[in-house]
């Protein structure tokens, strides 16, 4: 928005908010004819940040505007900027094979040759999903995460033939860093730091290598108690900008119709346009539009309805690291844009802020915008004899599911997988709706949480199509419409491996391939669980729930097609001849009945690196305390016996006291040579 007031021009559509918690501390600044919003919570007491004062703490104060953040996945707008850049300059072409950039990019699966560069912009090449090893670091920046994603996708094959859906996908972004650095010859923080920051002119955007130790990085609480070291996110492409809001607004803004700071007009529309109507893809229509993905180029959303609705293009992008949360909602020809930034949350509830802000900054413009609110059904209290094909096993988002038709009164899904949920659907002439009450007394009513699903045939295969609209934020309803769930057929295997992975059914893993500062240790176990005799198994742990087809006795595949990104982050399971487990993420694992267990004899432990020494707490332990002599480079992790960390190494000041609970779990990690004393 353009003002003239007292013959001073402003741009009063500029928001930055950073968050940690509550209560509100705002203030407001101009800068060079920009108003700028920022304003910050805290979670912390007077009384412990003047602790924090007192023992000297250079962390960035509370009431820091300059508090800076990892801003998570909103980096791949800076990347996918970065080659559009490229693009601009005629170095770089949109339609042309990845392969040609990248002379090293290999993969199990010939029709990688396939992948374009928008292919990875637009999350359609068909690519697993994560790299996850050593993706986020405690107080360390010592990794290249694109030398371990072009490594790990030389054995991976694609789910979907590049170009045939949507489905979230960070490697692809990882690969977009590459291009940059290939083509234009410089490190990939050195390219962020002179063509965007510097162009922008703005101080405090950086990657993990220049911003490492800052004093002004955002304090993080991974537990909601202990403060940890900083996270830092080694994936720059995927998720490793780390910025003030503030500055993060001013990228933003350089998507404004007529601001060419970055990019041209040209590269910014197809950065804005709806991916499926902007791909040479004969078959990209072969499923729903209106459940597909809606993201651009590095977007997420290109058309958010109830902005549409009003006669407003925005544009947004999410992030979450593992302790770090983002949104960025820009809208071009209104001159909005707005960050939120936290320490904890989600980028669900920094969208709601980012809209809430948004919606204010329209109507001082004049714009009026409806949010959108669930519409009105008629619950029937019969379900048409046609949908009775569709009772049977699913895998929804990830996880496994069963569908019925009581009596044919209404749906009920049976949720299985960490514990089994059931949820009630009444038929109404436009899907299935969500109720409470009680179904068979006739008293149910529509939740107040909207939600729909209904069913498509595509392919030869059976999809659940799913609309929510919810209010959790407590701040703006939020709507999404998306593939959410596939039929399974089941799926013969011999008895004898049958009988194999029956064997292993409720097993217990735990990882131990990542370095003594990986972040992945926080939720280090993976649980195996037989689904029925379905030929499947339930994966529970690192990266989710997911559902994996028993290929034969040591080889679990990922299978769904679902064409979305509940479809994201697949990965196969390999268990080799030791028993040890091994995921196509780059993850490894071995079985918690494996471990020795941790006695009063234990003095000392030999450490190796990238490999996690683990132990189960013997009962002799129990509730007794020690304390350690370790090296730098190491950690310690000790977990109770449902897996949730009770300490870590990584936590600032919490003491050389250390308490064993019962029946829990005690990890050592570091490099080889060294060793661990226990006292």
């Amino acid at each position: 928005m353009n003002k003239k007031m007292n013959g001073i021009r402003f741009m009063a559509g500029i928001v930055a908010i950073s968050m940690i918690g509550s209560p509100v501390i705002s203030s407001r600044s101009m800068d060079n004819g920009r108003v700028v919003f920022a304003k910050e919570i805290d979670t912390k007491s007077k009384e412990e940040n003047s602790t924090d004062s007192e023992r000297g703490n250079e962390t960035a104060t509370a009431t820091d505007p300059d508090k800076i953040y990892c801003v998570a996945s909103v980096s791949k707008v800076y990347v996918t900027t970065a080659v559009m850049q490229l693009v601009d300059q005629g170095k770089v072409d949109l339609d042309t094979p990845v392969t040609e950039y990248i002379d090293d990019f290999t993969m199990a699966d010939e029709r990688y040759k396939d992948i374009t560069v928008r292919m990875l912009m637009n999350h359609t090449s068909g690519l697993s999903g994560s790299t996850l090893k050593n993706m986020f670091l405690y107080g360390d920046n010592d990794s290249v995460a694109t030398t371990n994603v072009l490594e790990n996708l030389k054995s991976q094959k694609l789910k979907a033939a590049p170009g045939e859906y949507a489905s979230y996908c960070n490697d692809g972004f990882e690969l977009l860093e590459v291009i940059v650095e290939r083509v234009s010859g410089m490190s990939y923080t050195d390219y962020v730091e002179k063509n965007i920051a510097a162009k922008i002119g703005v101080e405090n955007t950086y990657t993990a290598n220049n911003v490492f130790e800052n004093p002004l990085l955002a304090d993080i609480y991974p537990d909601g108690h202990n403060r940890y070291e900083t996270e830092y996110c080694m994936d720059f492409g995927s998720g490793g900008i780390y910025a003030t809001a503030a500055d993060t607004c001013e990228f933003g803004s350089t998507f404004f119709k007529g601001d060419n700071r970055l990019l041209s007009e040209e590269s910014k529309n197809e950065m804005a346009t709806l991916w499926s109507s902007s791909s040479d893809i004969s078959n990209s229509l072969k499923y729903n539009p209106n459940y597909m993905d809606q993201n651009g180029l590095g977007w997420d959303m290109v058309d958010i309805p109830m902005y549409k609705e009003a006669g407003v293009k925005a544009l947004w992008k999410g992030g979450d690291s593992q302790d770090y949360h983002a949104s960025l909602l820009v809208m071009p020809e209104e001159e909005i844009s707005v960050c939120v930034t936290t320490a904890e949350g989600s980028s669900g509830y920094n969208l709601a802020m980012s809209e809430a802000l948004a919606s204010i900054a329209l109507e001082e413009q004049g714009v009026t915008v409806e949010e959108t609110t669930a519409p009105e059904v008629e619950l029937k209290s019969e379900v048409p004899d046609s949908y009775k094909k569709y009772e049977g096993l699913y895998t929804i988002s990830g996880a496994p599911a069963e569908i019925t038709f009581p009596d044919m009164k209404y749906a009920l899904v049976k949720t299985l997988g960490t514990g089994t949920s059931d949820t009630f659907y009444m038929y109404t002439d436009n899907g299935f709706v969500k109720v409470t009450g009680d179904v068979e007394e006739g008293l149910a009513r529509v939740d107040s949480d909207f939600e729909r699903f209904d069913f498509e045939e595509a392919e030869g295969n059976v999809y659940i199509t799913q609309e929510n609209i919810s209010k959790q934020s407590g701040l703006i309803s939020e709507y999404q419409k998306n593939y959410s769930g596939e039929k399974l057929e089941v799926n013969p295997v011999s008895d004898d491996v049958l009988k194999v992975w029956q064997e292993r059914d409720g097993i217990k893993c735990a990882l131990i391939s990542d370095k003594y500062s990986s972040g992945t240790y926080e939720q280090p176990f993976l649980e195996l669980k037989m689904f029925e005799d379905s030929g499947y198994v339930i994966c529970i742990g690192i990266g989710g729930v997911s559902l994996l087809r028993i290929v034969d006795e040591s080889h679990l595949e990922a299978f769904a097609t679902i064409p979305s990104s509940r479809n994201r982050d697949v990965y196969d399971l390999y268990i080799d001849e030791k028993g040890v487990g091994h995921t196509t993420a780059n993850v490894d694992a071995v079985a918690v009945s494996d471990f020795e267990n941790f006695t009063d004899g234990v003095k000392e432990v030999s450490l190796t690196t990238e490999k996690a020494v683990w132990f189960n707490i013997d009962e002799s332990m129990a509730n007794k305390n020690i304390s350690l002599e370790r090296p730098k480079n190491s950690a310690v992790y000790v977990y109770d016996k449902f897996g949730n960390v009770k300490y870590s190494t990584h936590m600032v000041d919490y003491g050389d006291v250390i308490h064993l609970p019962k029946d829990g779990y005690i990890m050592f990690i570091g490099e080889t040579g060294d060793t661990i004393k226990i006292k």
